[in-house]
């Protein structure tokens, strides 16, 4: 008998509460063992990624149903009734008592049903009172955390660094889905022949007019699922990732190397860019995201790419110098919320020490560039400490690299940035929350 989609969202909910593992591998392995029809697999999704989207104002609010607010909850039943609550208050297609049921016969399996009571008495009280419930209004950094379930930490980083207009705006933003961008495998095929191989099976593709090869996929379903996918006629990248890659300036015959490159989406864009002529070593510290690489760059047709083991922290032997280096390095996540919603709850306490390694990826992927190449800096977070300053720290403890300014096209630069530096915002050209900036090794090529 195959399980509920409420059963499978919750047991998935607790793994990512234990285990503290990536929401999207935690639902797709789930969902997959799982064996729901595409309609329960849909629920299962909406719940998984509601509660983790929204778990500031379910806690809030289901803390004022309970008879203590400030007792504490079994973290089993806690994360029990935080499903039930998401479906209560914002899915409208799902009945009030269908919810309250399944949690209840859910809560009869755990510890004898020594909580059905609770569960039962919490969310019934929850449903009759959810009119009369609310969240804080004003500007306050408490009342506008309840209501993005953003901690107040993250936004008064983002307040100090970007200002207030900019914060207003983000905050929108990263209350909307994000666009779903491919790139399309331009060695193979155009994007508007794509376009029409993906039309009958009910997907529409978009073309990015400013960025060539770029393309918005809209419809329903994993990407992965597509016979085109499989048949390397395109990879999953966002549209920040895909701009930060143009900064390379990738010709054909050029030597290239993506220091932390695993899963490959970056240095399967350059093979491309370099129209699969030249080589592009491609670099992660663990064999098997090695391997994902080779397999991707094999479904691509991407002959040019070499991926292999190699500690971005340590010096490289054997290479030949590169005419351009990308350092991707691993950050903090925050500027891809929309897309894994758990980044938003990490400390920055937790990420504190990451610039010091930030820079040393840096550093040493520094060593590989020719006179005259290029060395790019990108990460995937909103966080001035991994992002401007490991920038400038570069710069001054390297007077053999000079910045190389750019403009990405569509992308408006924060007021005073550099012009070797951008902040791309989900507000300001709907990609994800990027950094990049771009230097040049001084003397000629």
């Amino acid at each position: 008998m195959r399980p509920s989609a409420r059963h499978v969202a919750f047991e998935a909910l607790l793994q990512m509460a234990e285990n503290e593992g990536y929401s999207n591998i935690v639902i797709d392995k789930a969902l997959q063992a799982a064996g729901l029809d595409p309609r329960d697999a849909g629920l299962a999704s909406a719940i998984f990624y509601g509660v983790l989207e929204r778990r500031l104002p379910l806690e809030h609010l289901l803390r004022q149903c309970l008879s203590d607010p400030r007792k504490k909850v079994d973290p089993w039943v806690w994360n029990l009734l935080l499903c039930g609550a998401y479906q209560i208050l914002y899915l409208d297609r799902v009945p009030d008592s269908a919810a309250v049921n399944q949690a209840v016969e859910e809560a009869k399996t755990y510890k004898g049903g020594a909580f059905t009571g609770l569960v039962n008495g919490v969310l019934r009280n929850l449903s009759r009172r959810k009119e009369q419930l609310t969240l804080p209004e004003g500007d306050s950094l408490q009342a506008r955390s309840l209501r993005s379930s953003i901690p107040q930490e993250l936004l008064a980083l983002w307040q100090k660094s970007y200002g207030e207009e900019v914060l207003s705006k983000l905050l929108e933003a990263l209350d909307r889905r994000p666009p779903l961008y491919l790139r399309v495998n331009t060695q193979r095929v155009t994007v508007e022949e794509l376009g029409r191989l993906l039309a009958p099976r009910g997907a529409a593709l978009e073309p990015v007019e400013t960025l060539p090869g770029a393309a918005i996929l809209r419809g329903e379903g994993s990407p992965a699922s597509l016979p085109e996918f499989e048949e390397g006629l395109f990879h999953v990248q966002d549209l920040s990732a895909q701009l930060a890659c143009t900064l390379l300036e990738a010709k054909p015959g050029q030597t290239l190397c993506d220091c932390c490159a695993a899963p490959g989406g970056k240095s399967f864009t350059l093979a491309q860019d370099m129209e699969d002529r030249g080589a592009l070593y491609a670099f992660d510290l663990y064999k098997g995201r090695v391997g994902l690489i080779q397999q991707g760059a094999q479904r691509l047709g991407l002959g040019c790419v070499v991926a292999k083991r190699a500690d971005a922290t340590q010096p490289y032997e054997g290479l030949p110098p590169m005419d351009g280096v990308l350092c991707d390095v691993p950050c903090s996540g925050y500027g891809v919320i929309r897309r894994k919603p758990e980044i938003r709850y990490k400390p920055l306490s937790s990420v504190r020490e990451l610039p010091a390694l930030q820079l040393r990826i840096l550093e040493n992927g520094a060593t590989l560039v020719k006179p005259g190449g290029l060395l790019l800096y990108t990460t995937c977070t909103l966080n001035p400490a991994e992002n401007q300053q490991v920038a400038s720290r570069f710069l001054e403890a390297h007077p053999e690299f000079e910045p190389a300014p750019f403009q990405l096209p569509g992308v408006t630069r924060l007021p005073g940035e550099a012009s070797h530096m951008a902040t791309l915002l989900p507000c300001n050209g709907g990609s994800d929350g990027f950094f990049a900036a771009r230097f040049r090794r001084k003397g000629d090529l």
